[in-house]
């Protein structure tokens, strides 16, 4: 690892992110609306939940987090996998990453025990809003269960504290 902490390197990935996420727009337009979390199914599959949060939701999109110590200049971080609604949805949404719901499609398959360092967050194809964006490990993947659910930069909150405080950011503890 580099001089910059895990965080930062974290931080500079999911402003990236962001910045794609808003198109031609500058990323201080992009609205952010709502929660994601990833929790997994009885059989321990990932399962990406969104609360929208008065918002529309079509687009789930999971990227590879690059460090960004090394990169070349203008590098991106890879896209491993999109999943597109064929409706936007208001309501809150559980969708498996292995196994889509039917009316969601994916790009490529998930193959989590590929993945290391992955930013997932939901869009509104229409508009500039995003939820907030889950930052995701290997060893932070392992702490979560069909009752625990994964936000942020590796903040674990039961399902449901997720369900009560996910559309409520003044109930959301202060980033680590």
């Amino acid at each position: 690892m580099t001089a910059r902490t895990p965080h930062r390197t974290t931080a500079l990935g999911a402003l990236l992110l962001l910045s794609a996420a808003a198109g031609c727009g500058n990323a201080v337009n992009t609205e952010i609306v709502g929660m994601t979390g990833l929790t997994a199914d009885a059989s321990g599959a990932p399962v990406v939940i969104v609360a929208p949060c008065g918002g529309a939701v079509d687009r789930i999109t999971v990227h590879k987090l690059i460090d960004l110590a090394s990169a070349t200049p203008g590098a991106t971080t890879p896209l491993v996998t999109e999943l597109r609604a064929s409706t936007p949805h208001t309501d809150l949404i559980s969708v498996s990453l292995v196994d889509p719901a039917p009316g969601w499609s994916a790009s490529a398959p998930f193959d989590p025990a590929m993945q290391d360092r992955i930013n997932i967050a939901a869009f509104a194809s229409d508009a500039d809003r995003t939820t907030t964006s889950l930052v995701v490990t290997r060893a932070d993947y392992e702490q979560v269960s069909a009752d625990r659910v994964l936000v942020r930069e590796a903040e674990v909150w039961t399902r449901a504290e997720f369900d009560r405080r996910a559309c409520d950011p003044a109930t959301w503890p202060s980033p680590n």
